[in-house]
């Protein structure tokens, strides 16, 4: 009685942490598609706004050689064309900068987005692990279940025939 008592006792334990384990793997898998799902949104974020910094340097660069072809074309007042080639020039070096910083920024971004993506084949290569692991356990587990039942009818087997008769009947 005191070890089939233990037996309930293991069995419960051995069903806790079944479920227990798969409880966890589906926590890591709801985890990594929601972390995915952050780096994807990250990325289109990132990826817009540099396509709204393009467009503006391409409109500016159009603007800007617009204004050089009439400074070039205008000689009338000289005066007048220093001043505006000054502020030109100073909005092309601030032009430059922002160009440069957004180079930077570009630069800065591929990186990111290189060790993210390694991130995510991690992610993916850990994933398919986790579920090769779980198919190998679910195995296991029904090969136990299964050496349970036939030792159960061995034990069955046991308790309802006579000693002499044991060997014959439940060994064969």
């Amino acid at each position: 009685m005191a070890s089939g008592f233990m037996g309930k006792k293991v069995n419960l334990f051995l069903l806790l942490m079944i479920i227990l384990v798969l409880l966890g793997f589906g926590g890591i898998s709801v985890y990594y598609q929601y972390t995915f799902k952050n780096v994807n949104q990250k990325f289109d974020n990132i990826s817009t706004n540099l396509g709204m910094c393009e467009q503006n340097l391409s409109q500016t660069a159009d603007a800007l050689m617009t204004t050089i072809r009439n400074l070039n074309s205008t000689e009338v007042d000289i005066r007048k064309y220093d001043v505006l080639y000054e502020q030109k020039a100073q909005e092309l070096e601030t032009k430059k900068d922002e160009l440069s910083d957004t180079r930077a920024d570009l630069t800065r971004v591929t990186l990111q987005k290189e060790v993210y993506k390694r991130q995510i084949d991690d992610a993916y290569a850990q994933i398919i692990g986790l579920n090769k692991s779980i198919t190998s356990l679910n195995s296991q587990i029904r090969s136990l279940e299964r050496n349970i039942n036939r030792l159960n009818t061995r034990i069955s087997c046991l308790r309802n025939t006579v000693d002499d008769d044991e060997l014959s009947s439940c060994f064969s």
